[in-house]
Formats: C-alpha cells, sequence, structure tokens
C-alpha cells in the first residue's frame, strides 16, 4: 500500500529559509520549522507501507490426493502456503506417492509422510490388504519420508486394534523411528489408549486431538502416554469444531489445558472440503481453495494465549519433533 498526499503547494512553501531574501525575524517561527519539515513528511508519505508479514506457521496436517490434483497443482499450492508463511509442513496422500510430489516442489520445508493408501481407491478396504506393509516398506526404505500416516481406524467398522496390517505399520514406524499420523474415530478416549501404551516406544501425531473430545476426554490419554503429541487441525467450525464458541473465543477449559500441555500439541489445516461429507473422497475435491481461511482460524484462537504458548503450538513444538531447528 502507498500513502501520497497530492495537491497544490501551500502557502508554507512562500516561507522557504532562504537568508539573502527574507528577513527571518519577520517570519512566524512555527512557518519557518513547516518549510523545514514539509519535505521530509512529503517523502515519508509518499513512500510504500510494505505489507504485516504474518508470523511463521508450521502446518503438520497437509493432503494432496488425487482428487485435489484434479483441481490444483503442486506449484499453486507451495504458492499458497508461501503466502501464508508456512515454513514447515507435512503432508500425506492418496496415493501415497502424490506426497512426494508435493514435497519435491516445496522444498526441505515438506516433510511427506508414507499413508497406506496407495493406490487410489483403497482408503476403505486398506487393512485388508495383505502386500500393504511390503509396499510401504518398499517406499520406506528409500529414505524419502518423515513419517506414516495419515492412518484412520473407525470404532465398530476397523480396522482393528490387532489387525495385522495395522500393526505392521506401526512396526514399521518402530523399525524406521518414524512418527505416527493416527486417526481414530470412536467415542471415546479409551479407544487409543491401549496403542499407544502398548506402543510407547512410538511417537504419536493424534488427529484433530481424536476428533470432537473436549479437555476432560483428552486430558487421561495425555497423563498416561508421553509419547503422544496432539494435532489440533481440522478443529475448525468446517470440521469437527469443538474449540471455539461463536464468538470464536476459546470454549471453557481448553486454554488452561492448551498452557498445561503446550509442550506436546501442534496444529494445521487439513485442507478437504466439504468435511462434513463422509466418503466423499471420490469427488473432486476444492479444499485447497479454503486454505487461507483455515490457517486464519488457528490464527485467531492462538492469540488468545500467552505468547510464547502460542509460538509453541504454531511453530517450536513442530520444528523440535521433526528435527528442523
Amino acid at each position: 500500500m502507498t500513502i501520497c498526499l497530492v495537491g497544490e503547494q501551500t502557502h508554507i512553501n512562500r516561507y522557504r529559509p532562504d537568508l539573502q531574501k527574507y528577513d527571518m525575524s519577520a517570519m512566524p517561527r512555527i512557518a519557518f520549522y513547516a518549510s523545514l519539515l514539509f519535505p521530509l513528511l512529503m517523502s515519508a508519505a509518499c513512500s510504500p507501507i510494505p505489507p504485516v508479514e504474518k508470523p511463521a506457521f508450521a502446518d503438520i496436517h497437509l493432503h494432496y490426493n488425487y482428487t485435489h490434483a484434479e483441481v490444483i497443482d503442486v506449484e499453486r499450492i507451495v504458492a499458497i502456503l508461501r503466502q501464508n508463511n508456512v515454513v514447515l509442513a507435512t503432508v500425506s496422500s492418496e496415493p501415497t506417492d502424490f506426497a512426494l510430489r508435493l514435497a519435491e516442489a516445496g522444498g526441505d520445508g515438506i516433510i511427506p509422510f508414507a499413508s497406506p493408501y496407495y493406490q487410489s481407491g483403497n482408503r476403505l478396504n486398506w487393512y485388508f490388504d495383505k502386500n500393504l506393509v511390503n509396499e510401504i516398506r518398499t517406499r520406506l526404505q528409500g529414505g524419502r519420508y518423515g513419517g506414516i500416516g495419515e492412518v484412520h481406524l473407525t470404532a465398530g467398522i476397523g480396522p482393528a486394534r490387532n489387525n495385522p496390517v495395522f500393526t505392521g505399520l506401526l512396526e514399521l514406524a518402530r523399525e524406521f523411528n518414524l512418527p505416527v499420523l493416527i486417526h481414530t474415530d470412536a467415542s471415546d478416549y479409551r479407544y487409543f489408549l491401549p496403542i499407544c501404551k502398548k506402543y510407547h516406544d512410538i511417537r504419536f501425531l493424534w488427529a484433530h486431538a481424536g476428533g470432537t473430545f473436549q479437555p476432560p476426554q483428552l486430558e487421561p490419554l495425555m497423563q498416561t502416554c508421553p509419547n503422544v503429541w496432539l494435532d489440533l487441525a481440522g478443529r475448525d467450525p468446517d470440521h469437527y469444531g469443538g474449540l471455539v464458541d461463536s464468538e470464536g473465543v476459546l470454549l471453557p477449559g481448553w486454554r488452561e489445558f492448551l498452557i498445561r500441555h503446550q509442550d506436546r500439541i501442534m496444529t494445521g489445516t487439513d485442507p478437504v472440503w466439504n468435511a462434513q461429507q463422509i466418503y466423499r473422497w471420490y469427488e473432486a475435491d476444492e479444499g485447497w481453495d479454503h486454505y487461507t481461511g483455515f490457517l486464519e482460524f488457528h490464527r485467531r484462537w492462538l492469540q488468545q494465549l500467552p505468547p510464547a504458548v502460542a509460538q509453541k503450538i504454531r511453530l517450536d513444538n513442530a520444528r523440535q519433533f521433526f528435527g528442523r531447528l
């Protein structure tokens, strides 16, 4: 933005300091000093004002699926991330290899995750695929992936927590020392509890902080499983909600909870659309069109926290977690 004063010269210009022409004692003092300042004021007023850069952000929950690729390319996505000052991000995709496309376009700041959806269309039955663990192992051996996930478990639907394909993925995480982005749809935190307890040496990112759970349901698991970090992506009104009220104010208990666990909480956007429609993955997904809105939602509620806490959740925890200090 540029602000510039335009118009005719004012009467002040008649009093420009010229000791040979004017009797200085006859000049009004204020006009004399104004004549000295006026050129400086005009210069400053006509200078462009640079836009204020938004604080750097780590988005630890991105997707680039084949349904996204139908409507947006990776170059445009990278441009969107840079416009929003996203300096660190993770991405998982369906099919798995699409995450590499975005990482290659975005550079070292984008960390691809190896999802179990290694081929388009296997999202609903991946845990029946006896070859899946070998497929993911082959990809991990290349050393290009920085995590495993997003892995979806839905209580009452599948996979079971002892499903050999699912547990095989966890063994891969242990073998390659990689974190797991896990998404559990359940009505109780105790659905996830046996997993994080049994695999206590694996670092879990719990997607969406369990979905709709509030602090009283999150606290017991955070106390029991120090290997779990919360991912607050998708807690916006267009996804799971449950974080702020209609005025954008953090709901009761959240501020205290976030401060108490400030070292184990991160966030992101989960740019899928329309997120309220279940099993919409076979349609073109315009979620990236809403990216800035998703991110601005998180920036707003983060402002309600002490600055040092907001800095950790917004950026520092992710840098520490992924070793990008």
